[in-house]
């Protein structure tokens, strides 16, 4: 079993809830529907330990550069890092989750209990933090710069992060995941006010010989605006997972999402959108890039409750193969109880155009270049989903950064 559960010292009655909850359902296996693509057994072969301390190496990528002005949290071995983190602001203030007995209240109803990662994160979390947002006319936007660093190969890291943000607020949150844990089991929990607007940009990077099991929970009340990109390029196994909830009519979310593959890795994006309220709109565009022997999955759910009149929930995703060894699968689902809706969904899976490329190969352009310009063209529509330019800026520099290295490995074969 990885991590050994023995090691869990739980400390409070409602972490040991989370923990028999897990010990009950286990890892879940190809049996269980949501997980059918994305198979643990590797995984579970690796033995760690729960992390203890804030300590470990930082990860051999370069990080992006930070946004100015940011407030930073950083988190090594999915520890709280006080020390390298900005501390409060006056419309940012970070506190002990756990101290909080309406956060505390929230995660035990909160509706994944039956999740694996969460009831494993809640257990084992040895860091959990809040943040509150409040809305300000001497900063109208607040940026907050969430960092999840360092760590060691043998250890796991079940960092957990609460954000709420107040009625009419404003924030940018770049989250970077950067991990050298063998398991890295982040959650996050936002809570958007009425009025709220929020952009957020998660990019996880991790080593290759590292595994993240990331889960997102998002809840938005009326008039809420949130929009969300997230890129895939790290871990061996990993999957991005995010429920998100529209609470409140007139909000509306936009989920875009890229995932960057190659040698033998394997992705999982897998989101779950409940449009349980009327007047509602949702939009997701995923797009991936698979080299070598990797292999992508996109889930993803669109849920329309009886009273949801009026919903318009939009989904689209694309898989650009670059070998014939990758394998890319698609789940896309709608399910809707109401009958006044305007919902759709639609997938496709290609290879480079050969009559593209030879166009641009017999213009004088070299083939490596050729190839990455096309895959740049294939991504520019869903960073062009991203309305700050300082976040598009961090995404483009690991998108980059990971073209070039393909194009190192792919002009060996040439």
């Amino acid at each position: 079993m990885l991590p050994e559960l023995n090691q869990i010292n739980v400390k409070n009655n409602w972490q040991k809830k989370h923990l028999d909850n897990f010990v009950k359902m286990g890892w879940p296996s190809s049996k269980n529907e949501d997980w059918k693509f994305t198979s643990l057994s590797q995984m579970l072969k690796k033995t760690v330990e729960i992390a203890l301390t804030a300590k470990g190496d930082d990860a051999r990528h370069k990080m992006a550069p930070s946004i100015k002005g940011a407030c930073r949290v950083v988190f090594r071995n999915g520890i709280y890092d006080s020390e390298n983190s900005s501390g409060n602001y006056s419309n940012i203030v970070i506190s002990n989750l756990i101290e909080d007995n309406d956060a505390i209240s929230y995660l035990n109803e909160a509706p994944l209990s039956h999740h694996p990662v969460f009831n494993l994160t809640i257990a084992a979390m040895q860091s959990a933090i809040l943040i509150d947002i409040d809305a300000s006319k001497t900063e109208p936007i607040s940026v907050i710069d969430l960092s999840f660093v360092g760590g060691l190969i043998n250890q796991s890291s079940h960092p957990l992060v609460m954000i709420r943000v107040a009625k009419n607020a404003t924030v940018r949150i770049s989250e970077t995941h950067a991990s050298k844990n063998g398991l890295s089991a982040p959650i996050l929990i936002l809570q958007l006010d009425d009025g709220a607007v929020c952009d957020h940009v998660r990019c996880q990077i991790a080593d290759l010989d590292s595994s993240q099991l990331g889960l997102s929970l998002v809840n938005q009340n009326s008039g809420s605006d949130y929009r969300s990109f997230s890129l895939t390029s790290g871990g061996d196994i990993s999957r991005t997972e995010m429920h998100l909830n529209l609470n409140g009519e007139n909000a509306s979310c936009h989920l875009s999402s890229i995932y960057l593959g190659c040698e033998d890795q394997h992705m999982d994006i897998t989101t779950r959108l409940y449009h349980n309220v009327a007047n509602c709109k949702s939009e997701q565009i995923i797009r991936g890039v698979l080299d070598d022997r990797a292999r992508g999955v996109f889930q993803g759910k669109i849920r329309v409750a009886p009273d949801a009149q009026k919903t318009d929930g939009q989904q689209m995703t694309r898989a650009l193969l670059l070998s014939r060894e990758t394998e890319a699968d698609t789940k896309p689902e709608l399910e809707i109880f109401a009958d006044d809706v305007v919902c759709s969904h639609g997938a496709t899976i290609g290879e480079i155009d050969e009559h593209q490329l030879f166009y641009l190969v017999s213009r004088g352009i070299p083939v490596m270049q050729a190839r990455s310009m096309l895959i740049e063209a294939f991504l520019i529509g869903t960073l062009s989903q991203i309305r700050v330019p300082e976040l598009e800026r961090q995404v483009e520099y690991y998108i980059q950064d990971w073209i070039s290295n393909s194009a190192q490995m792919s002009a060996l074969d040439y």
